[in-house]
C-alpha cells in the first residue's frame, strides 16, 4: 500500500500523529510505503519521523518539494490557503515510476480503522476517488461543471497513477489553471473538480472516509440548513458513516473554532488524536497555543450562544450566496474569469 503527504516542519507533527494511527490500524497491510513531500522539515523531524516507520516496520522516504507555479506556468492566487495544497495534483513529478497507485492523506486526518479495503477497493474504470464536500450548487457553477455533479474534497483521495500518466491529467489540470488564469474557487480541489467530473472520473467514496468536523458540529439537518449540498448521501447513510467513521478530518469550522492539538478543544475524537499523538516523537510536546485571530474567536462565540435557526440562516446566505458571488464579481472585475 502507497501513501501519501505533504508537509511543512510545523505540520510535520500532526502528519506523524496521521501516519501513526495508519501503522497502528493497517497492520493487517503486509507492506505500506509512506512518501512525505518536503516542505521544509527540519532534519530532527524528519528523523522522527523514519524512527517511527521503523518502529512498525514499514518504508517511510521524503520527496523534494514542487514549484507549482512553474509547473502550471501561471502566478496561483492562494488566498488564506497554501500552495502546497496544489501539491497533490502534481505527485507525477517526484513519486517513483514503478508505482500504480496511492491513497493521499492530509495531515489534518487521523485514520481509525484499516484501509485494505480502501486500498483494494474495485475503481471501477476511474482515475480517483474520494468523498463528498458538501456543498451547494453555486460552488459548481463558478467551476463550469454540472449542477447536479458529485463534488469531493481532496483530503482524502486514491488516485490510480497510471491513468493519469496515460490520460496526461497533469497537462489536463494546467489547461484549467491557466483557464481561470491562477485563481480558483477552492485552489486545487477546484481544479480537481473542474476537470474530473464533467469526465466522471470520480469515484464517490462513503462520508466514513472523510468525516470532517462541520459533520460533527452540524449534523446532517444542519448541513442542509448551512450549506444547501447537492447531496449525495442519505440521512441514514451520514449518521451510520459518521458515527464510527474510517478517517476523521479536522478541518476546522465557525462552530467550533479550534482543532485537537490546541490546547483547549472539544471535537468529539480529540482523545483518539491525542493517543496517536502519543506514539509519536512529540508525545511530550505542549499542545500548541490558540493564535486564532479575535474577530474569529468572537464569531465563534457568538455563532454558539444566537438560536440554531439564526446561526444557520446567516451561514446559509454567507456560504451558499455570498462567498461564492463576491468570488464572481472579483472575477468578473480583474478579468480573471474563464476564458
Amino acid at each position: 500500500m502507497n501513501v501519501a503527504y505533504s508537509a511543512s516542519d510545523l505540520y510535520s507533527e500532526l502528519a506523524a500523529v496521521s501516519i501513526a494511527s495508519i501503522f497502528e490500524n493497517s497492520k493487517d497491510v503486509d507492506e505500506i510505503n509512506v512518501y512525505v513531500i518536503d516542505i521544509g522539515i527540519s532534519d530532527k523531524h524528519k528523523q522522527d519521523m523514519l524512527d517511527l516507520a521503523a518502529a512498525y516496520g514499514r518504508n517511510l522516504c521524503f520527496l523534494e518539494d514542487l514549484n507549482v507555479e512553474d509547473i502550471a506556468h501561471t502566478k496561483i492566487n492562494v488566498g488564506r490557503w497554501h500552495i502546497s495544497t496544489f501539491s497533490r495534483l502534481f505527485l507525477l513529478h517526484v513519486l517513483p515510476e514503478g508505482l500504480d497507485k496511492i491513497i493521499y492523506v492530509d495531515c489534518d486526518m487521523i485514520i481509525r480503522h484499516s484501509l485494505k479495503s480502501l486500498w483494494e477497493m474495485d475503481m471501477e474504470g476511474t482515475w480517483c476517488m474520494s468523498a463528498d464536500d458538501c456543498r451547494g450548487k453555486m460552488y459548481r457553477k463558478d467551476i463550469g461543471i454540472p449542477l447536479d455533479s458529485i463534488y469531493t474534497n481532496n483530503g482524502l483521495m486514491v488516485i490510480d497513477l497510471d491513468a493519469w500518466r496515460e490520460n496526461d491529467v497533469e497537462s489536463m489540470f494546467i489547461d484549467f489553471i491557466n483557464k481561470y488564469h491562477g485563481d480558483i474557487t477552492y485552489m486545487d480541489q477546484g481544479v480537481l473538480n473542474g476537470v474530473f467530473q464533467p469526465l466522471k472520473k470520480v469515484k464517490l467514496l462513503p462520508i466514513s472516509y472523510n468525516a470532517q468536523t462541520f459533520c460533527y458540529d452540524l449534523g446532517y439537518d444542519g448541513l442542509q440548513a448551512c450549506r444547501k449540498p447537492v447531496w449525495a448521501y442519505s440521512k441514514e447513510e451520514f449518521e451510520k458513516d459518521t458515527a464510527d467513521p474510517v478517517i476523521v478530518h479536522f478541518t476546522t469550522c465557525f462552530m467550533s473554532g479550534t482543532r485537537p492539538w490546541f490546547k483547549k478543544d472539544g471535537h468529539p475524537f480529540r482523545g483518539e488524536f491525542l493517543y496517536y499523538r502519543r506514539l509519536t516523537a512529540w508525545r511530550n510536546e505542549p499542545l500548541w497555543e490558540d493564535t486564532t485571530p479575535w474577530k474569529k474567536k468572537a464569531m465563534t462565540k457568538i455563532s454558539q450562544v444566537m438560536p440554531k435557526p439564526v446561526t444557520y440562516g446567516i451561514i446559509h446566505v454567507a456560504h451558499v450566496w455570498g462567498y461564492p458571488t463576491v468570488r464572481e464579481l472579483k472575477s468578473k472585475l480583474k478579468g480573471r474569469k474563464a476564458d
